[in-house]
């Protein structure tokens, strides 16, 4: 007959081993306290660098931040994030939407996330190599289709996670009731993943709006925050203005990434 406890080193341990050791420890308020630990100090190493430079964020001339290189920067990079994401969006969400038609699953998630292990300075050598062998002129387009490639598989991921949850009798009950496939996906589908679709849009953006190698070798003369924060620091190095900048980026990423969080709460 089996033991009911295993005996090592003269103790004894629960059954299921230490798994049920940790299961039978840690459970309500204790785990809580983990899980909440665990992230305080996830997020206290990745803010750590900001919360160092705030002071002399802080300090920096702000005024410089007026001055139209940094102004029309930011404005270039809110338009080709946006319009990035845009497509992005798109593109995913069709992705995401023939996953379920697909034989081979695995291979098809590998295959649309292949750009995940491209180097982003490779990359973007390789399109600039490209368009200037057909004759295109690096612009903001060549930037939103190697920022595109770039921010997809992200976006991706997220749509499919939130599409793989949906039950398929529902839409099978839509087509069912006389809905064609479109009108089955834009009625019912879409209003049930909206919240994934939205986060895979905000995800595009703010992949897009931080990216930099892509952005300063891919754009030509379209000049980025990204870009600009990266030539100013070759130029005189670390700056408070840099800092500044920094720190805005750094809050607008937060920012969106609640947004994000709050959807993915919602939807759970």
């Amino acid at each position: 007959m089996a033991a009911d406890t295993d005996t090592e080193a003269g103790g004894e341990v629960p059954a299921g081993g230490l798994q049920g050791l940790f299961d039978r420890r840690l459970t309500g308020r204790s785990r809580t306290a983990l899980l909440y630990g665990y992230l305080a100090v996830v997020f206290a190493a990745v803010l750590a660098p900001v919360i160092y430079t705030l002071p002399a964020a802080v300090g920096a001339n702000l005024g410089a931040l007026t001055q139209e290189l940094y102004v029309n920067s930011i404005i270039n990079s809110f338009a080709l994030g946006l319009t990035v994401a845009v497509v992005a969006t798109l593109l995913t969400t069709i992705a995401a939407r023939f996953y379920r038609y697909v034989r081979y699953k695995n291979l098809y998630i590998l295959f649309m996330t292949l750009p995940l292990f491209v180097p982003g300075d490779t990359h973007a050598v390789a399109i600039l190599a490209f368009v200037k062998q057909v004759g295109i002129t690096p612009s903001f387009w060549t930037l939103v289709v190697a920022h595109v490639f770039y921010v997809f598989p992200f976006a991706f991921l997220m749509v499919l996670a939130t599409m793989a949850g949906l039950p398929q009798n529902i839409i099978a009950a839509a087509e069912d009731l006389g809905a064609n496939e479109f009108r089955a996906f834009f009625d019912v589908e879409l209003p049930m993943v909206a919240d994934g679709v939205i986060s895979g849009f905000l995800v595009s953006f703010l992949l897009s709006l931080n990216e930099a190698p892509r952005a300063s070798v891919v754009g030509g003369r379209y000049e980025t925050i990204s870009g600009v924060i990266l030539s100013i620091y070759g130029a005189v190095g670390l700056d408070p203005t840099l800092y500044a900048l920094n720190v805005f980026m750094v809050v607008l990423a937060l920012v969106i990434i609640a947004i994000i969080l709050s959807l993915t709460v919602l939807r759970s």
